[in-house]
């Protein structure tokens, strides 16, 4: 474990240690999004923002979408480069600190679903992602809904709620659901704009 404070939601140098440990193999898609691929029927273009080294990223280009990925560590999308020239998958990557409102202001790109799986955004940023999506795109957000006790890398802080979405304006949700994997609670949202 790496000395000093951890911060498993805001720390780029942790993640890029978390990633350059881990052997070279994709993580499975996230369950969760695969049963809610109905809510992308009207999707061609997706942005998964916190992607990670693209377990997400690279199951939704396999299945035929236009992905765009974004994530903070350097190492995560290295890997996530490497998954998709093996697998000869064309998927936009950037590289930005997702917890600075200004950067993540500059990303300019038009999609019709966002997709953040296991990270929490601060509340601020969600109205800017509402303005990269399309009329009656999807907003599609996944996490944990309680601190799991298995996990000692999450914290109170990390934990989704309501109150996180306060701030987006002209967006439906259609859908919330809590949900358990073995003794981790989670909680997914599907807004629509």
């Amino acid at each position: 474990m790496l000395a000093g404070k951890m911060e498993y939601m805001g720390d780029a140098t942790w993640w890029d240690e978390r990633f350059r440990s881990r052997e070279n193999a994709l993580m499975s898609p996230e369950a969760k999004l695969k049963l809610d691929l109905k809510y992308f029927a009207e999707s061609n273009k997706i942005l998964d923002l916190a992607s990670g080294d693209g377990r997400n990223a690279i199951y939704l280009a396999k299945i035929g979408y236009e992905v765009y990925a974004v994530d903070f560590s350097t190492e995560a999308l290295n890997r996530l480069k490497s998954f998709a020239t093996s697998e000869r998958l064309e998927i936009a990557i950037k590289l930005m600190d997702i917890t600075s409102k200004d950067e993540v202001s500059k990303l300019g790109v038009k999609v019709d679903a966002v997709i953040v799986n296991h990270y929490r955004m601060a509340r601020e940023i969600y109205p800017m992602l509402i303005t990269w999506i399309n009329d009656g795109g999807i907003l599609w957000v996944n996490g944990f809904e309680d601190v799991p006790e298995d996990n000692p890398n999450i914290r109170e802080q990390d934990i989704l709620r309501d109150s996180d979405f306060e701030l987006l304006k002209h967006c439906t949700l259609l859908d919330k659901e809590k949900y358990e994997v073995g003794d981790r609670k989670f909680v997914r949202y599907v807004w629509k704009k």
